[in-house]
């Protein structure tokens, strides 16, 4: 399982939507989706350019998860007051925006593809 520490999320990704007292738990469940994501191939020996981004994915799904725990009803759209009313938006599934969130770092690598073998052999 990747290990990423709070302080690599908050001095290198920059990060500032999570707390460190809520990171040891979503960057654990980040970990288990980017393994999910990848096949395990996160498990692997990773070349550092490669475990940079699979870092930086993990910290990217760690957001998303968090967004997703806030805004469990989706993303409000719409509120009325007079006989109050609400209307919430939602633009994808959870696991297409974790999905997505991991891709913009690990899109270019292999590590998330599906298959088997590439014409340049087997990926690791």
């Amino acid at each position: 399982m990747l290990k990423v520490e709070y302080e690599f999320y908050r001095d290198t990704y920059q990060g500032d939507k999570i707390s460190a007292e809520e990171w040891p738990a979503l960057s654990r469940d980040a970990s288990a989706c980017l393994d999910e994501m990848t096949l395990g191939r996160t498990e692997a020996p990773l070349s550092e350019e490669l475990g940079q981004r699979c870092r930086m994915a993990m910290c990217a799904v760690a957001e998303e998860l968090r967004d997703q725990r806030e805004h469990a009803g989706g993303i409000i759209a719409s509120e009325s007051v007079g006989s109050w009313s609400r209307t919430y938006t939602q633009t994808g599934s959870p696991a297409q925006k974790q999905w997505a969130a991991a891709r913009r770092w690990l899109v270019n690598t292999g590590l998330m593809y599906r298959g088997g073998e590439t014409l340049c052999g087997r990926i690791p």
